[in-house]
């Protein structure tokens, strides 16, 4: 049977794939990263043939270093997945870059402040928001220390043009460069993100579907079932969900809310734990006290993770079951073994080292009197015995009651 050609469209996706990561196992912001590594080695590409065009062999030479260390980061990005641990590193090393560009491309009159622009777009692309803050500091300063330092000391340029039409050139073709790149960017950006909106509203329509399927069994439970996305927002609770919430928390709860706002700041670690095992594909379960306004109460909570008709994991399931009853049980049980230790104690050393003293002394009058018919020490020795046997019987029954609890 003759194989089906991969339309344009196919090919085009499966190249995306292959490059940026596939949007089950990679994060939104990895394949961001992903993805401006690509467009910056482009681009690093082309400034390496506008200095070679112009000869400026030293701009050049680093261009090509920083295209080394950009593919050096994109390799560890896409087939090590160190996406997070080499963010800081990675813009640190392209502002080293730029600032040594500075002084070996003609300074303020070459195309470096420009690539500063540039570079800070793409560190607002590829970092989270907590980072802003320290980009813009930074796009700020070092521009502005490299201005300075040559307008004090313009004998640290060490290279310039040598003519108009070179100088043109960098400079032109840097803007067109520039300009592609933040194009190219932001329509990526654009279509990525609409992919990533496309794959959450198809997640959250089958964690939908899922928690329907589960509903009419879930509602007859008397445990708490409540269904989670990836973000920790409840898509489906059941009745004893709710009137827990009611009942603990005076307030209802409801359809796409974050669970968090319900859990107890001394329990929150531990929910989180369980949660992120059962987003990683483990299921777990932990048990925790809460202390309400009534009395305190231990629950039994499992993390199951959710998965759809493919087997992908598309969130988390949540059962929470009071234990109080059989916590406090068990305690009951682990106290009476503490008693029965005690009293096995009791019985092994106080009661049986008196009744070997006994014994001991019943030996020695039959020794003393071994000529005589001593009745007495008979029937003595013989209750004793009895007694030593009896003793010798409770030990072995709390011994034995133990090991069955």
């Amino acid at each position: 049977m003759p194989t089906r050609k991969k339309s344009y469209k196919e090919s085009h996706h499966s190249l995306r794939t292959r490059l940026l990561g596939s949007g089950e196992v990679f994060s939104f912001g990895h394949r961001m990263f992903n993805l401006t590594s690509i467009i910056t080695l482009a681009i690093l590409s082309a400034f390496i043939a506008i200095n070679l065009i112009i000869n400026e062999m030293q701009a050049a030479l680093l261009v090509s270093v920083l295209f080394c260390v950009q593919l050096f980061f994109y390799v560890l990005s896409r087939k090590f997945r160190q996406y997070k641990k080499i963010i800081v590193w990675y813009v640190v090393a392209v502002y080293s870059g730029l600032i040594f560009n500075y002084y070996v491309n003609a300074g303020i009159n070459g195309p470096s402040l420009l690539l500063f622009y540039t570079t800070f777009q793409l560190a607002l692309n590829v970092s989270a928001r907590k980072k802003y803050i320290l980009w813009m500091i930074l796009g700020i300063v070092i521009p502005a220390g490299l201005i300075f330092t040559e307008l004090y000391y313009p004998q640290s340029i060490i290279s310039t043009y040598d003519n108009k039409t070179d100088k043109m050139i960098d400079l032109f073709g840097s803007y067109v460069l520039a300009l592609v790149y933040i194009v190219f960017a932001s329509n990526s950006f654009k279509r990525e993100l609409e992919a990533q909106h496309e794959r959450e509203k198809k997640d959250a329509a089958e964690l939908m579907e899922y928690g329907i399927r589960l509903q009419a069994f879930f509602e007859s439970l008397s445990d708490n079932f409540i269904l989670l996305d990836k973000e920790m927002k409840i898509l489906y609770f059941n009745k004893a969900a709710y009137d827990l919430s009611i009942t603990h928390y005076d307030t209802e709860i409801t359809l796409y809310q974050r669970v968090d706002e319900f859990i107890h700041d001394s329990n929150k670690k531990g929910f989180f734990h369980g949660f992120n095992t059962a987003l990683s594909g483990q299921a777990i379960t932990m048990d925790f006290r809460r202390v309400y306004a009534i009395q305190d109460t231990w629950w039994q909570i499992t993390f199951n993770p959710a998965r759809n008709d493919k087997g992908d994991i598309i969130g988390v399931t949540t059962v929470m079951k009071d234990i109080t009853e059989a916590y406090l049980y068990r305690l009951r049980i682990e106290r009476k073994n503490e008693l029965l230790e005690k009293i096995a104690f009791i019985q092994a050393h106080e009661l049986r080292g008196p009744l070997t003293s006994v014994q001991s002394l019943i030996g020695l009058i039959k020794d003393e009197y071994c000529d005589m018919d001593l009745v007495y020490t008979r029937k003595l020795e013989e209750g004793l015995n009895r007694l030593d046997d009896k003793i010798k019987e409770i030990v072995a029954l709390s011994s034995e009651h133990k090991r069955d609890i």
